[in-house]
């Protein structure tokens, strides 16, 4: 057998396609391109820059598995690649739990229940999104050693987890979307926070398509019927994050939040006008006004 073959076959278990692999690279570096460029023209949110990086991410990811397809497979390239194309997604759900805590943060509704603040959905979930990469992160780096058996048992963990948490989300976006308390309005666009629901249903669909595939995957085991069909990889990972993107692309949440600058503007004129209306003592504007600056501190 080519020796190429034989060191891919040990930690594939089948040859993996080059062209499928450069399709992908192209892809996703083409991706990076388009949304590094429009967000830095727009002037948006900070924040927003994970998405091309993630796409970049993903594209690396994509060119050591076409790497893997020309010359020999070693155990670095191997946990290279699965990192880069396992662990990066998750960034994206970073974005769209900080979408959806601003779309709360803007529309100014001072909800009792915690799970609708927007320090809440933000760093809450964020911090499930990480728990939930390091234990992919680990679970995958073990795929490959003596410790496989407790590698795929940590990583479909992390999968789980994160699959629980997906669910969770995508209930308070709903709720958001249905309630006509959350409103809020941005220059240019005459429903913002439809546009930016409709953003998060399709990129939240695509990402559990894909964290589903990977349960299937890591539960079936490395030698399992899943993760030994490439065709799988390509539709239910590869397809469904290039999906995501275009998600990303076609309703891009840039438009439907305020650029970088234009924050305090809405926050002075949201005080002017409640100071206006209500008659509020000094202490009662400061008081609001540290309520709208507080979550956002870094303007990002």
């Amino acid at each position: 057998m080519d020796p190429i073959q034989d060191s891919a076959n040990q930690y594939f278990l089948y040859n993996p396609s080059l062209p499928l692999a450069v399709i992908g690279l192209i892809v996703f570096a083409l991706f990076s391109v388009f949304l590094f460029i429009r967000i830095y023209r727009s002037n948006s949110r900070k924040f927003l820059y994970i998405l091309p990086i993630t796409a970049l991410m993903e594209a690396i990811g994509y060119l050591i598995r076409a790497l893997c397809s020309t010359g020999e497979t070693t155990i670095g390239k191997y946990i290279g690649m699965t990192f880069f194309l396992l662990l990066p997604p998750n960034a994206l759900a970073l974005v769209n739990y900080k979408c959806l805590g601003e779309v709360i943060r803007l529309s100014n509704v001072q909800s009792r229940l915690f799970f609708l603040r927007p320090k809440f959905v933000t760093w809450f979930f964020f911090a499930s999104d990480i728990f939930a990469f390091m234990l992919q992160g680990s679970g995958g780096g073990l795929q490959v050693t003596d410790n496989a058996a407790m590698g795929k048992t940590i990583a479909l963990i992390g999968l789980v987890v994160q699959l629980g948490f997906f669910g969770s989300f995508a209930v308070i976006t709903v709720y958001v979307h249905r309630s006509p308390k959350y409103s809020y309005t941005v220059e240019g666009q005459t429903n913002a926070k439809k546009c930016m629901v409709r953003s998060l249903y399709i990129t939240l669909f695509f990402l559990y398509i894909r964290s589903i595939y990977r349960v299937a995957e890591y539960a079936g085991g490395r030698d399992g019927p899943v993760a030994t069909s490439e065709w799988a990889f390509y539709v239910f990972d590869g397809l469904a994050i290039a999906l995501s993107f275009v998600g990303y692309c076609v309703y891009f949440m840039g438009n439907y939040l305020p650029k970088r600058g234009e924050e305090d503007a809405m926050v002075s004129t949201n005080i002017s006008s409640i100071s206006s209306s209500d008659n509020l003592t000094r202490n009662d504007i400061e008081m609001s006004r540290n309520n709208n600056l507080k979550y956002n501190g870094s303007n990002v």
